[in-house]
């Protein structure tokens, strides 16, 4: 196949990103995604009016609230989309078809991930700006700290989507690159965090380590040890400062993404 240069290479992977998006919001997956999304804001302003009786009144406190389950969100989303997107091709062999025709597979995979995080993070916009947008009538504030939030959120995004595209890539079925991206980023990295408080380590290397800025940009938390006499036991509660846990979610990214698109050049369908 003859090289086009970088405008046809543009041009593929916008056809592909665009029917990817179709595909994506006619799924069960976006329906599914929505629907949790609702559901989540829905739940936490009910238990606020059922334990307090009113929405917070200080807009940090506000936010705090809402922003605290994000992280789960982020995770559930990029396991539904990005999880799947390169396994799914493997499994269902569809990409048979494209690929006689004159598209390249860096286009094609590309394509594929942009519209996993065009659909992902469009949903989380969302759901940031409907709490803004109530933070505001009900406050009469908002502190730039929320939008600081959002970013941080995209940026767990990207990071978490890039390490559920690398299982993607390596897994044969969608079902099982999803469940694994579930397990390891709400279970095994969550468990390996809090094991490493314990015996005083700051887990660096952790993305999810990493998302709990998320939260705190807000909150402005910083490092302690808490202390249990009772149990002759010390635990360091560990909070990343906003450049290490941009830093490290970039590099999660970064890394995870590109390793994810060299496997899936090199597999053969």
């Amino acid at each position: 196949m003859m090289d086009k240069g970088i405008g046809d290479d543009l041009r593929q992977v916008g056809v592909v990103t665009k029917y990817e998006i179709l595909k994506h919001t006619r799924s069960k997956r976006m329906l599914v995604f929505s629907g949790i999304a609702l559901h989540m804001f829905v739940l936490i302003t009910a238990l606020n009016f059922i334990f307090d009786g009113k929405l917070p009144s200080d807009p940090d406190e506000f936010m705090t609230g809402y922003v605290g389950m994000v992280s789960l969100l982020v995770i559930l989303g990029v396991s539904l989309f990005c999880a799947s997107a390169i396994a799914s091709e493997f499994e269902e062999r569809t990409a048979l078809l494209m690929f006689p025709r004159p598209i390249k597979k860096s286009s094609f995979f590309t394509g594929k991930v942009l519209a996993c995080y065009a659909v992902c993070g469009g949903i989380i916009v969302v759901y940031y700006a409907v709490v803004m947008l109530l933070c505001l009538i009900n406050t009469g504030g908002l502190n730039a700290t929320a939008l600081a939030s959002l970013g941080y959120a995209l940026l767990f995004m990207l990071g978490a989507g890039g390490f559920a595209l690398l299982i993607s890539s390596v897994s044969g079925r969608g079902a099982i690159a999803v469940v694994i991206t579930i397990a390891t980023l709400l279970l095994v990295f969550q468990m390996v965090d809090g094991m490493l408080y314990v015996f005083h380590i700051e887990p660096v290397f952790s993305i999810t380590y990493a998302a709990v800025d998320i939260m705190n940009v807000i909150q402005g938390n910083e490092t302690s040890v808490q202390d249990f006499p009772e149990l002759n036991l010390s635990i360091s509660n560990y909070y990343p400062t906003h450049w290490m846990s941009a830093t490290i979610m970039s590099v999660w990214f970064a890394v995870t993404t590109v390793l994810a698109a060299l496997i899936f050049r090199r597999r053969e369908f």
